[in-house]
């Protein structure tokens, strides 16, 4: 349910509808709209098991009843269990002061969905996508596939929730402002355990501070997410003795969209591997450099084990459990490649393209080979770290015989790695430098790979990750080459997996002098919409390659080829029918605190439209919330304005602007009769200036009443001149208390400024101390929208 969902009355919601104008309807058949795209948000529980099936709430924004669910893994299912809900308003508390005006993280709403993982899906992120009649969303969210078992955290709790026997993962979410989540866990014998927070690479913009205490409150751990990429801390725990984890936000920030996992593991952490990747199909001695490995001790240590990389061309990494004396490690994923993979020695090592090497910077910060080569040659060198987790931050340069610098580079896009194309101006040796700026480097963790070939003829293509095509119109969708190693000849594309209705031209050619091809698709009016996952190969002598788009969602992804699909999502969207306008659009407004503003705004069907019209709150809002909220308001098909009903609650700031975005949403049919949902965003944002309550209701702050008793409460009802109307109280109770605590509706006639409110404990009630209630005073002004003012009470329920 919404929080802090005000009651608006049934009045307020036929909101002074204007007539319909015939007139305008006619002049309006040719205009044009933008439409809004629904989008993924998050996933609640965030992750789960293999070989399970998961009941999830998926959170998004901007959604209608009519969504399409994609998972960009056909390994793995989703299936919705119900339509979307309402949208979530984020409850207390909030930000005040210059943190008040930053940019509100967006509005959800939650569906209920069943997603299903088959056993052989490998650990990692699976992405899903959503799409309607008005486009799809440019987003992709994630959810998490694990190994161990899984628990989801129980809300509504003051006392850290047990966790069973480790390993565990639990499934939580800071769904507040302020919110600090703890669990209790112990272990069955003396040894390391690692506490993994995946946060960042679930797509959540949120930096984990946590910390681990011992029964006597005393910090045996403790780590902050400072570089963005999720964090994990390995401590010792001794057998029998009860330890709590705290997790919270950096900035103790909290939302609906704030999930997280925490991995609980009995044993070491691995945090680097000597090489880095392993060659397909070789057994060979792996120097594994981890957090206890040896010792248990808090420290970095290494361990040598030999390892079998397994052939399988289909498969990219290596999930390896590294066995200690103190029990199995996460899983570490190894990188597979088809390269002979070595190990630099301690000098200048001279290398034979094409080369595979790691190196550690334990000792230094810059490490140096040397090659030989012929003028004209291409070389393709690439300096990796972040890809395998390492915090070093590299350049890469190329110097002559003479010592002089011929080419560098820093990062790539989307990475701190580095990587560049260098063609040799002389036959000669060269020396490839690899250096760190990073400030880092001086352990055995410090590791890197450094790989260099020649480049043969080869191209690449990449394009984008989702594409509208308008029933009845057309859309381009742009395919470019990057052509390597002197590759200029013609490539072929095929585009496979187009919905009905969408066709493509054919003898669709990239020629040998061009970066781009530019497909004229065609959607087809007479069709219905839909979407669908679409894919596009290039096909040349050299050989025959996907076309990759990017989807960036992972906020701690180590490796830009992380965040790419083959998965084209393809929407066609149908004509918009609706035109939404502010009236009074960033006028400033004032407004009563704990008042409910009635902001005009008007609207246009078009394109023959004449049905009704859902006016509801955007997904993306401007500022922090602070409680301002705004109902799903109908408006009849005879009116062409309405006065949407923005309440306003009582603890805005009068020293800043509130504002509040809509969007409308009409149901039309599409050419086969099928139930559409097209949305509209509102042009201009109703801006409101906050002016004093008109409204007050206080009460004393703690009461005290046994089980299977009442309480009197004494409450001043104070009102403005403009408020002549009765206030009627009412007991709001958070959910985990519901049914705990009663009382009866109270109404405190005009001039009337005191009323007894009776609060009784059931008996039998269990509590865990003293719990905080809600009175509400409630009127109506001109007799439809509310005014709410709210006094916080203390109860405690002592059974002694």
């Amino acid at each position: 349910m919404p929080a802090r969902a005000f009651p608006v009355a049934p009045l307020a919601v036929a909101l002074l509808l204007a007539p319909f104008s015939p007139s305008l309807a006619h002049a309006q058949k040719k205009k044009t709209a933008d439409l809004k795209a629904p989008e993924p948000g998050y996933v609640f529980p965030s992750g789960g098991k293999a070989g399970s099936a998961a009941d999830v709430q998926l959170g998004g924004y901007d959604w209608t009843p009519d969504l399409q669910f994609f998972v960009l893994d056909s390994r793995a299912t989703l299936q919705t269990t119900g339509e979307p809900g309402p949208v979530m308003v984020p409850p207390p508390p909030y930000w005040f002061g210059a943190k008040s005006t930053q940019n509100a993280l967006p509005l959800p709403r939650e569906q209920p969905a069943k997603l299903t993982l088959p056993a052989d899906l490998p650990p990692g992120p699976v992405r899903w996508a959503v799409a309607s009649a008005s486009g799809a969303g440019v987003k992709t969210g994630i959810f998490w596939v694990g190994t161990e078992p899984e628990v989801i955290e129980e809300r509504a709790t003051k006392v850290p929730q047990k966790l069973p026997a480790l390993p565990v993962t639990v499934n939580g979410r800071l769904s507040r402002i302020e919110e600090v989540d703890r669990y209790r866990f112990a272990v069955a014998k003396d040894g390391p355990v690692t506490l993994d927070v995946f946060a960042r690479r679930l797509g959540v913009n949120m930096n984990a501070a946590l910390s681990v205490r011992n029964p006597n409150g005393e910090v045996v751990a403790d780590a902050v997410d400072t570089d963005g990429q999720d964090l994990a801390v390995t401590f010792w725990a001794t057998a029998g003795t009860d330890y709590t984890v705290s997790l919270h936000d950096l900035d103790f920030r909290g939302d609906r969209s704030f999930v997280y996992r925490l991995a609980l593991t009995p044993g070491p952490r691995v945090v680097a591997t000597v090489p880095a990747a392993g060659k397909r199909g070789e057994t060979r001695d792996v120097e594994f450099v981890g957090y206890g490995l040896v010792t248990g001790k808090q420290q970095l240590e290494s361990l040598t084990r030999k390892v079998t990389f397994p052939a399988d061309p289909k498969k990219d990494e290596l999930a390896y459990r590294l066995d200690t004396a103190f029990g199995a490690t996460p899983a570490f994923g190894i990188p597979l490649s088809d390269a002979a993979e070595t190990v630099a020695a301690a000098k200048p090592a001279a290398l034979t393209l094409p080369a595979a090497v790691t190196g550690v910077m334990d000792q230094t910060t810059e490490a140096r080979f040397t090659c030989e080569g012929k003028k004209g040659d291409v070389w393709n060198l690439a300096a990796e770290a972040r890809r395998f987790g390492s915090p070093l931050d590299l350049s890469l340069a190329v110097v002559d015989a003479t010592g002089k610098e011929l080419v560098r580079n820093d990062d790539l896009p989307g990475t701190t790695d580095a990587g560049l194309a260098f063609t040799l101006p002389a036959d000669g040796a060269f020396t490839v430098v690899v250096g760190d700026i990073s400030g880092k480097a001086g352990t055995r963790g410090a590791v890197y790979r450094l790989t260099a070939e020649k480049v043969a003829p080869d191209f690449t293509l990449s394009t984008v990750a989702r594409l509208n095509v308008p029933l009845g119109g057309t859309a381009d969708l742009v395919v470019k080459v990057v052509r390597k190693g002197g590759m200029k000849e013609a490539i072929a594309l095929a585009v496979s997996g187009l919905p009905e209705g969408v066709t493509a031209p054919p003898n669709l050619v990239i020629p040998g002098t061009a970066a781009e091809l530019k497909i004229t698709l065609t959607g087809v009016e007479t069709a219905s919409a839909t979407a669908a996952l679409v894919s596009v190969t290039g096909t040349a002598s050299a050989a025959t390659r996907p076309a990759f788009a990017p989807i960036p969602a992972n906020f701690a992804v180590r490796s830009p080829n992380d965040e790419r699909t083959t998965s084209i999502l393809l929407a066609t969207t149908l004509a918009p029918r609706l035109k939404l306008v502010a009236v009074e659009a960033d006028g400033g407004r004032k407004v009563h605190r704990g008042s409910t503003h009635p902001a005009e705004v008007t609207l246009e069907r078009i394109n023959d439209f004449k049905g009704e019209v859902s006016l509801q709150m955007s997904a993306a809002q401007s500022y922090q919330r602070q409680g301002i909220t705004g109902p799903d308001m109908t408006v009849p098909a005879d009116a062409d304005r309405a006065f949407y009903p923005c309440f306003m609650p009582e603890w805005l700031e009068t020293t800043r602007t509130s504002r509040m975005e809509l969007i409308g949403v009409v149901k039309v049919p599409d050419a086969k009769g099928k139930v559409r949902y097209l949305v509209t965003p509102m042009s201009g944002r109703i801006t409101m200036s906050i002016e004093g309550s008109i409204l007050k209701v206080s009460a004393p702050q703690e009461l005290n009443v046994k089980p299977g008793e009442a309480a009197e409460v004494p409450v001043a009802v104070l009102r403005s001149a403009k408020l002549s109307v009765p206030v009627q109280l009412e007991l709001k109770l958070p959910e985990e208390l519901a049914g705990m605590l009663k009382a009866d509706a109270v109404t405190v006639a005009p001039g009337q400024t005191t009323a007894v409110f009776k609060i009784a404990c059931v008996k039998g009630a269990k509590f865990d101390g003293e719990v905080t209630v809600t009175i509400r005073g409630t009127a109506l002004q001109d007799g439809k929208y509310a005014v709410v003012s709210e006094a916080a009470v203390t109860v405690d329920c002592a059974t002694k």
